[in-house]
């Protein structure tokens, strides 16, 4: 797919899907230093800076995320400013862009948490929307090791609520705000990368394969799309310039923002969701 159908097809239903993007000694060095790096968690007793655990259908601890490796190390940073990639963010958000954020989501072979439907928007809103997300397919992705799936246009409709009954942010939304029959998987071989809209609506199920399934985000904003959700530290903020030069200057745009509090949960969206009872990946085991 060239660039212009891919933001094409990005304009029109939320999100675009490139095998074969990252491949070569750049794809083998992200899985070599991913495999170290998650092995390396075996010497570390509980959730920690860097590391989310969980257990598999077995009941093993397994990794559940790698969190902030662009500071764990120096590839993982470089990555995000790759050209390929750069290539088409630049095209969807503009050429002076900020990393918001990075992780990786470990789904282990047999077990893997499901993510339950949600919209990113919910979680990080901005003062315009000018943000998206490139995943990386470390492993290969398929139904059956639980590729992340979308649902094609929902970008286009509003901001649902990830708000429960009684006000908390519980980062999904409701069974019903779903027609999981319109869902697309975001599924292909190591390398592929794929982009997703902040508004459009996605999850993941469990893995029931022996096969692992891991996706390196890069969570990217325009860098005059300035975060309502955390507080700025400035040095470290404008550290994570990937494109064009800093700026203090903040666009606003009028969007529906409803931030992600109060919470019971911190950050991490495997524990917002799990107290929740908004559960249908999880339900359809």
């Amino acid at each position: 797919m060239n660039l212009e159908d891919a933001v094409a097809h990005y304009d029109e239903h939320g999100y675009v899907v490139l095998p074969g993007l990252l491949e070569g000694p750049v794809l083998d060095q992200l899985r070599s230093l991913t495999d170290r790096v998650e092995a390396a968690a075996a010497e570390v007793a509980d959730d920690n800076a860097w590391y989310d655990f969980s257990t598999d259908l077995d009941g093993n601890r397994t990794v559940q995320r790698i969190k902030k490796p662009n500071r764990i190390d120096p590839f993982y940073a470089a990555l995000a400013g790759n050209e390929a990639i750069m290539a088409l963010a630049e095209r969807l958000i503009g050429p002076m862009i900020r990393l918001n954020h990075t992780k990786i989501n470990m789904k282990s072979a047999k077990g893997g948490d499901a993510l339950e439907w949600h919209q990113d928007w919910a979680f990080a809103p901005h003062t315009h929307m000018g943000t998206t997300v490139a995943s990386i397919l470390i492993d290969g992705a398929s139904a059956a090791n639980g590729a992340m799936q979308v649902i094609p246009g929902s970008h286009k409709g509003p901001l649902i609520d990830h708000h429960d009954e009684e006000g908390y942010f519980v980062g999904a939304v409701l069974a019903d705000a779903v027609d999981p029959a319109k869902a697309v998987l975001l599924e292909g071989p190591a390398g592929t990368v794929s982009f997703h809209h902040p508004m459009t609506l996605h999850g993941s199920s469990v893995n029931l394969s022996g096969d692992p399934r891991r996706i390196l985000f890069y969570e990217y904003a325009a860098s005059d799309a300035f975060p309502l959700f955390y507080k700025v530290d400035w040095d470290e903020y404008d550290s994570r310039i990937v494109r064009g030069p800093s700026t203090s200057e903040v666009r606003f745009e009028q969007n529906h923002v409803k931030l992600p509090f109060p919470s019971r949960a911190g950050s991490s969206i495997y524990k917002i969701q799990a107290g929740s009872n908004r559960r249908y990946f999880a339900e359809a085991q």
